[in-house]
């Protein structure tokens, strides 16, 4: 099985915290230190803009309120990536080094939109990319805590003494973070060597639409109960996807090398967004009011609390 890589120096995964550190220590000292971290990024957020406006169309599921943002207003915690060192000071080195991978994904992501072919450089910082971005959220957080109660129900000693130690990142930020570097390299492996198929739309008159939990494991096939999103994705009918941009959208599904490209008929797109949406912990986010507006609906997310997913939820 390949090794992923990605912007920063290549590493195996169990040493690809230290690599982090290492390029990053090069610049923060040297860079300007913002305090507002995202944990959806600007330039992600976009690509789901209207093109002729820099808002985006957003549905908070907490306040059960739709408002229109810049993408600079939406998504962030403060210091959500720093930690302290030795001396008590903020350290910024993961905020630099997301950073670092956002930029090179940003145009990856562009090439797809452009209908380019991907090199075997920017399939490795595609893989990267979506890695962090499944990890790096609250709700992957809430995620791994609810996995690990829910398996330990049934479980062995020794098997839940195995599982990754989650932490309440309000209580122990450091530890998050560092699940989140200990568990990216590992995800970016296995979506390095699974199948990638670009979704894209049909014409402008549709658009993909994503959520603060950008990364969705979807199950093609009736649903299975002990098909655990994150653990299940490399089953031939299960499908982990990533909206790109409001054109395009990544789907990987199935250990392979393939990298295929599929135009969607409106109803799948749409189909595609009702699935995307009902997994928004607390923002959902489009290109136009109407359509957040309708997808909310449709799906009753506005009704019901937020849930980890710990099964893969139907396409």
């Amino acid at each position: 099985m390949a090794r992923a890589q990605t912007v920063f120096p290549a590493v195996a995964p169990t040493e690809y915290h230290e690599s982090l550190m290492r390029t990053t220590n090069n610049t923060s000292s040297h860079v300007n230190r913002p305090r507002r971290h995202h944990f959806v990024p600007r330039f992600y957020l976009e690509g789901f803009c209207a093109d002729d406006a820099r808002v985006v169309a957003v549905y908070d599921r907490l306040r059960n309120a739709y408002r229109a943002q810049r993408p600079t207003e939406v998504a962030h915690r403060r210091d959500y990536y720093a930690y302290e060192d030795d001396q008590g000071n903020l350290v910024f080195d993961i905020e630099i080094g997301l950073g670092e991978v956002e930029t090179a994904a940003s145009a990856a992501i562009l090439k797809l939109d452009n209908e380019e072919q991907l090199t075997a450089d920017d399939k490795l910082v595609l893989a990267t990319y979506v890695a962090f971005q499944f990890t790096r959220t609250p709700a992957y957080a809430a995620w791994l805590g609810e996995f690990r109660a829910q398996f330990a129900q049934n479980a062995r000693p020794e098997e839940i003494d195995a599982l990754p130690n989650p932490q309440d990142p309000a209580a122990d930020r450091g530890a998050a973070l560092g699940a989140m570097l200990r568990h990216a390299p590992r995800f970016a492996d296995v979506f390095l060597n699974l199948n990638w198929t670009i979704w894209r739309r049909d014409s402008d008159r549709q658009s993909f639409v994503t959520t603060d939990c950008p990364v969705s494991v979807l199950q093609t096939q009736r649903q299975e109960a002990n098909i655990y999103a994150g653990v299940g994705i490399l089953l031939p009918d299960v499908i982990t996807l990533l909206p790109l941009s409001q054109a395009s959208a990544l789907a990987m599904s199935g250990i392979g090398n393939r990298i295929d490209s599929r135009t969607l008929t409106p109803d799948w797109v749409r189909r595609v967004n009702l699935a995307i949406v009902n997994q928004a912990q607390h923002f959902v986010f489009g290109r136009d009011m109407a359509l957040v507006e309708s997808l909310v609906r449709r799906t009753g997310i506005e009704r019901r609390e937020w849930q980890p997913p710990l099964q893969a939820q139907p396409l």
